[in-house]
This record gives C-alpha cells, sequence and structure tokens, in this order.
C-alpha cells in the first residue's frame, strides 16, 4: 500500500497546519491501520483498494462543464476546490457584514482556527469506520461555512468540487455550522473531469453542527463514477428544535458505498430525507439514508427514489432507530425503485429499530419494480411516442425531489445531467 504517514507530513507542511491538527491526523491515521477491510451485507469489499495519493499540488482551471456551472453561479457565494487544491470562489460582501464565514477547510483553519478545532470530528468521528478513518487522517481540502447566532442566511451557498485522474484519489472534508436560531441553505456538486484512476480511493465527509431551533437545507449532487472506491458520509447532529432537510441526488457509473444520516439529539428536533439516483453502466451503489431518534418528540420522513438500467447494481437501506427514553418520536419510510432495463437490479431494504414502547409513529413503504404499462399504453394511446412516454412517467417520478434543491442554478445542472443521462 503506497498510503503511508508521509502523506500526512506533506499536508501539514503543504497547508503550515497546526499541531492539534497533526495530531488528529495521526491518530486517524493509527485507527485507520488497525482496523480490517469491513464486510458489508450487499457489497464486496475483499477486492476494493484503499489506496489513495499522492495529492497534486497544482491543477488546472476545471472542465468546460464545471466552468459553465461557475459561471452560472458567478453572482452567488461558492467556494471550487479541485482534485483538493482550492481553485476559486465568490463571497458577497454581504455574507460578510451579517458575521458568517464561508471558505475553503484549510483557510478556516488558518483563520478561524478555534472555531474549526472545535467542530471539526464531533459529527464525524475517526473510529466508526475505516473509511471515516482515512477521510479524517488524509482530508486534503473542503468547504467551511459558518452561519453565526440567529443570523438568517438569504442566499444559497455552493461547494463545488471537481476530480480528475491526477488528483490520484480524493479525501474531501466539509464542515457546516449553524448556531442557535441560525438559518441557511447549502449546496454540495461532485463532478469528474473524464476518466478516474482506478485502484484509488474517493472519500467525502459532510458534518453538519445544527444548534438549537436553527433551521438548515442541504442539498448534495453527486457523480460518482467508475475507477476508484467511492465513500461517502454526511450526517448532521440536531440540537432542540433544529431542523434540517436533506436533498440528494447521484448520477453515476461508480462503485460507492454511502451514508446519509441525522442524529436528533435534541428534543423537538425534525429532519427530513428526499433522494434519487440514477445508475447505469455497471454501478455498484449501497446508500443507507438513516435517522437516528435519540430526543424526545423528534420527527423524521425519508423518501427515496431510483432508476436503475443496464447493468446497475442499487441498494438503497432505509433505517430508522429510535432510541430508549425518545417519547414521542415519530417517523415515516417510503422507497420506491425503477429498473428501466432487464439487466438492472435494485433492493429496496426499510429498517425499523424502536427501543421505546410511546412512539408516535413509525412506518414503512418499499417496492421495487418496472414502468407502469397502463401509464405507458395511456399515454401512447394519445399519440405520445413510447420514447417520450417512458420519459413524461420517470420525470413525473423525479421531478418532486429535484424541484426541492434550493438554488435554482444547481437544479437547472442537475436537471440537465439527469435528462442527458435518460436518452
Amino acid at each position: 500500500m503506497s498510503t503511508t504517514s508521509s502523506l500526512i507530513t506533506d499536508l501539514v507542511h503543504r497547508f503550515n497546519e497546526p499541531a492539534w491538527l497533526r495530531e488528529r491526523r495521526e491518530a486517524a491515521f493509527a485507527k485507520y491501520e488497525e482496523m480490517p477491510t469491513p464486510k458489508l451485507e450487499k457489497t464486496d469489499l475483499r477486492r476494493r483498494s484503499f489506496d489513495i495519493g499522492p495529492f497534486a499540488s497544482l491543477t488546472a482551471g476545471g472542465s468546460a462543464r464545471v466552468r459553465a456551472l461557475l459561471d452560472s453561479l458567478k453572482d452567488k457565494a461558492f467556494v471550487f476546490i479541485r482534485d483538493g487544491v482550492a481553485v476559486q470562489s465568490n463571497i458577497p460582501d454581504t455574507i460578510h457584514q451579517q458575521g458568517v464565514v464561508l471558505s475553503s477547510l484549510h483557510a478556516a483553519v488558518s483563520s478561524h482556527g478555534s472555531l474549526v478545532e472545535k467542530h471539526l470530528g464531533s459529527v464525524v468521528t475517526a473510529e466508526e469506520s475505516k473509511w471515516a478513518a482515512l477521510n479524517a487522517a488524509f482530508w486534503n481540502d473542503g468547504a467551511f461555512l459558518y452561519v453565526p447566532r440567529n443570523v438568517k442566511l438569504e442566499e444559497t451557498v455552493t461547494f463545488v468540487y471537481e476530480s480528475s485522474a491526477q488528483g490520484h484519489g480524493a479525501a474531501v472534508r466539509s464542515l457546516l455550522v449553524a448556531e442557535e436560531g441560525a438559518e441557511c441553505a447549502y449546496t454540495e456538486v461532485f463532478l469528474t473531469d473524464g476518466e478516474l484512476e482506478s485502484g484509488k480511493v474517493h472519500a467525502d465527509v459532510l458534518e453538519v453542527v445544527a444548534g438549537a431551533r436553527a433551521s438548515v437545507k442541504i442539498a448534495a449532487s453527486t457523480e460518482y463514477r467508475k475507477g476508484p472506491t467511492n465513500f461517502t458520509i454526511r450526517r448532521a447532529k440536531l440540537a432542540s428544535d433544529a431542523k434540517v432537510d436533506w436533498v440528494y441526488c447521484d448520477i453515476g457509473d461508480g462503485f460507492t458505498v454511502g451514508l446519509l444520516e441525522s442524529d436528533l439529539v435534541g428534543t423537538g428536533s425534525t429532519s427530513t430525507l428526499s433522494g434519487i439516483g440514477i445508475g447505469f453502466g455497471r454501478q455498484h451503489f449501497e446508500l443507507t439514508a438513516s435517522m437516528l431518534h435519540r430526543g424526545r418528540y423528534s420527527e423524521s420522513d425519508i423518501s427515496m427514489h431510483g432508476a436503475i438500467r443496464e447493468r446497475a447494481n442499487s441498494i438503497y437501506r432505509t433505517s430508522t432507530h429510535i432510541f430508549r427514553h425518545a417519547a414521542g418520536a415519530g417517523s415515516e419510510q417510503r422507497d420506491r425503485m425503477l429498473m428501466l432495463d432487464g439487466t438492472a437490479r435494485a433492493d429496496a431494504i426499510p429498517m425499523l429499530l424502536i427501543d421505546e414502547n410511546d412512539v408516535q409513529r413509525c412506518g414503512h413503504a418499499a417496492s421495487v419494480g418496472r414502468l407502469d404499462e397502463n401509464q405507458l399504453y395511456y399515454l401512447q394511446s394519445r399519440g405520445i411516442p413510447e420514447k417520450q412516454a417512458r420519459r413524461m412517467i420517470i420525470w413525473g417520478y423525479l421531478e418532486p425531489t429535484l424541484e426541492a434543491f434550493p438554488d435554482e442554478v444547481v437544479r437547472e445542472f442537475v436537471r440537465q445531467h439527469i435528462d442527458e443521462e435518460l436518452v
């Protein structure tokens, strides 16, 4: 394995990192080395590599596709990072005037070190999995957003990350902190430029700290492509009466294991999760959408939709855990998977773990199937060609989730991307 502690030394020297961060990296690396390759029920990792780096120190400005997206975002707040190197950002004066901090994570370590030290690793720890430890040891950059107490950030903040073969894999770490009573919307876009290097790892982590009464909307559009092994963790920790709404979309043909989770710690905290996946080629995509109810009267809802074609294999696992003493908690799950080709495979696995007797509601519904032939027949009988009729049905199925994206520029970008894959 080429990944060694020398990569940590390189990162520390390159970014002039403080001692506390180096100590955390080294502790995470020790965890990473001692942890065995995880055994997953539906995903075989025995032949997958955990190799990462060396990271690029210089990078090109970005592909034509990402440049077009950034041009559309030019008047909005965004941070663009390519292969772990901060390339471009736009931070309007109105954001600074509210006391909001928006930057790359490494820039925040330098300018707001105490904030980063307090919250980094507080939601996703190195001890929880091998890929979490890998990310904690070797993250090379990401986004940092801090919204002070009772500040309402009107515009959506967008983080754009692009990977290329020159990046030799990536470890992306982002941190969002919304203090008590704060409100904000944050969008992540992960893209690829050309074919990625095989045998490497892409590991990205997003930590969200939602203080009491905070309201946070988070949208993520990812493109995990074939070549590397993709590991992803996105998790929010919610204090009392906090609200976090997730919107997620993945379009790709890569090998991915992901976790998207809300930890509802506070009384009265609420979270929703709406997700869509478009799988093609020989994609293997395992996503766990999870709600952890620890607080009394906490509520959550999960709605997952997938459209799978060619030889793609998708596993959508929805999980609700209501812990003991989380009285009055409530949750619903809805999973629906469409197989567009006879060779595609999909699994929808709902899970309810209830350790508390006093539960407000808790249910699930899951289905896997093909397009409704009656709907196709109805549309074709009105003179609509079959191909167009199929697209109309699929879009009717996906559109409500896509409309939940808080930024219209990213929403249209994702819509166009989906449309291209449905041709």
